[in-house]
């Protein structure tokens, strides 16, 4: 009797694996995919090199790893065991806190003691880098502004702000970071940079509203909450731009079944059941459309927060043109380019009317991520000066034995060739110690923009000015030149006057 028992036992192992493999290659169980971000292995090529050092082996099981039947099921069945029986998570990037509450490790992290540590412990030196990047996201705005563009920040809130009672018990430092959501209003107010604090407002109106301001379950505000914010949005660029926009209407909100990404933590964990959690609410959205409105251009740079509206507000209603730079990397809505380091920075600003910097309280550790320093440079200096800077730092880098060992090493280790890694790392110290290199962005002065721009800036203006234009008709007649000529050289007169007077 127990030589049959463990035959059964063996048949059915090897009916398992055989269905597993059958499963691998057929697919012929349609499977829910798991949800997250997985970084697809491809199966190994096999060669005598990599054979001989194991690397073959090591890629062709995790390649294994990935693939193998009916692995999803197996996944959210341990998963499942984990919340069932010990309330875990086993996921890195969520944390579970009370009454089935999920954050994002980073959130927790920031409302405990401030992201700041991750790159000083000295709250002094740290308060000087972001008054630093206030200063120079000041003139950016200042020059921005004199070519009719508007610059604001959008500080968005943060989950552990709004509903702190949820978060796992977690002990502080004895010295708190500093926390760029709090310290950068205050260094806006006092150099008149343009901003909205939606993080201290989603805080005073916790409890005030009749829908959820951030989901149980999910990391971003609520696809309701981001409706609204959307609306206010558009009424703050109305007022700062001193222009009229088609506004959104919102209906009553009304209980829903959740819409991504109401629930994208719990999706990331993979669960066989859902977790019992309060209703989601919804509202319809729609556009007013007014006749003597405009439809302006926006360029959004921002963290994932503007997903909520970019996924539910009507946008081509709204803006004639828009795009959304992820990070300041990735380009959405830009049919010409698809990453930030493709694009001509002062061109893609110069084609657009409002430009929002759009981060939340984890997030704006980073504001514009390397945005400003970036649009300065390539506002103020034409390629060949910053091909010359570049030069010059490159020199630098080939009389600096440790710097050159650093690079070797990083290239080494990232399989590139040294000449690119150079090129990458100066570029770097270019935009990170930007007055150092070009010391006409050091000081309070705001900067004039390079001259081919301002040229055509004021070129601009003189054909749109009756009185202006009249005079250089009469000058070109005077002259004997075309119009075009008159009007570039008063361009290039004026240009160099504001300058001199600097």
């Amino acid at each position: 009797m127990e030589k049959w028992v463990h035959r059964i036992l063996c048949i059915l192992t090897m009916l398992v694996f055989v269905l597993m493999f059958v499963q691998e290659k057929t697919h012929f169980v349609s499977i829910k995919p798991l949800g997250g971000v997985v970084e697809e292995i491809a199966w190994p090529n096999i060669t005598m090199k990599g054979y001989a050092d194991r690397s073959y082996q090591t890629n062709l099981e995790k390649y294994s790893k990935q693939q193998f039947g009916f692995r999803e099921c197996f996944i959210r069945c341990y998963n499942q065991y984990l919340w069932d029986v010990y309330g875990m998570s086993s996921v890195a990037d969520v944390s579970v806190g009370k009454d089935g509450w999920l954050y994002e490790p980073w959130f927790v992290d920031e409302y405990y003691n401030g992201l700041m540590y991750k790159d000083t412990d000295d709250p002094e030196f740290y308060k000087s880098t972001l008054r630093q990047e206030a200063v120079r996201l000041y003139k950016l705005q200042e020059m921005l502004k004199s070519l009719g563009i508007t610059l604001f920040v959008m500080i968005e809130p943060g989950k552990e702000r709004v509903y702190p009672e949820h978060l796992p018990d977690r002990q502080k430092y004895e010295i708190e970071g500093v926390r760029p959501a709090d310290y950068y209003p205050y260094l806006f107010d006092s150099l008149g940079i343009n901003y909205v604090n939606f993080s201290k407002y989603f805080v005073e109106q916790k409890g005030k509203v009749d829908y959820p301001l951030f989901p149980q379950t999910g990391t971003h505000w609520s696809n309701i909450a981001a409706a609204h914010v959307a609306d206010s949005l558009i009424r703050y660029m109305e007022y700062i731009g001193d222009t009229n926009i088609n506004n959104l209407e919102i209906g009553k909100p009304y209980i829903d079944s959740t819409r991504n990404p109401d629930d994208d933590l719990e999706q990331m964990l993979n669960l066989i059941r859902e977790i019992p959690k309060s209703p989601n609410m919804y509202a319809d959205i729609s556009v007013v459309n007014d006749t003597s409105a405009s439809r302006p251009k926006i360029l959004i740079n921002g963290d994932s927060f503007a997903w909520n509206i970019i996924n539910q507000v009507y946008m081509d209603s709204v803006f004639s043109k828009w795009q959304y730079w992820y990070y300041n990397s990735t380009i959405y809505k830009n049919p010409d380019y698809n990453s930030t380091s493709e694009v001509d920075y002062a061109a893609e600003l110069l084609g657009t009317d409002f430009i929002v910097l759009s981060y939340c309280t984890a997030m704006i550790y980073g504001l514009g991520y390397g945005f400003i320093p970036k649009a300065l440079v390539h506002l103020c200096f034409d390629d060949n000066q910053i091909a010359a800077v570049r030069a010059n730092i490159i020199a630098t880098m080939y009389g600096n034995e440790e710097w050159m060992a650093y690079l070797r090493n990083k290239a080494n280790a990232e399989g590139r060739e040294l000449e690119d890694v150079m090129y990458d790392d100066a570029m770097n110290n270019l935009y990170t110690r930007l007055e150092v290199h070009f010391p006409e962005l050091n000081g309070p002065e705001i900067p004039h923009v390079r001259k081919d721009i301002g040229i055509e800036l004021i070129k601009s203006n003189i054909y749109n000015l009756p009185e202006w234009i009249c005079e250089v008709r009469r000058q070109a007649e005077e002259w004997n030149v075309p119009l075009d000529t008159a009007v570039t050289r008063n361009a290039i007169w004026y240009y160099n006057q504001q300058k001199s007077e600097k």
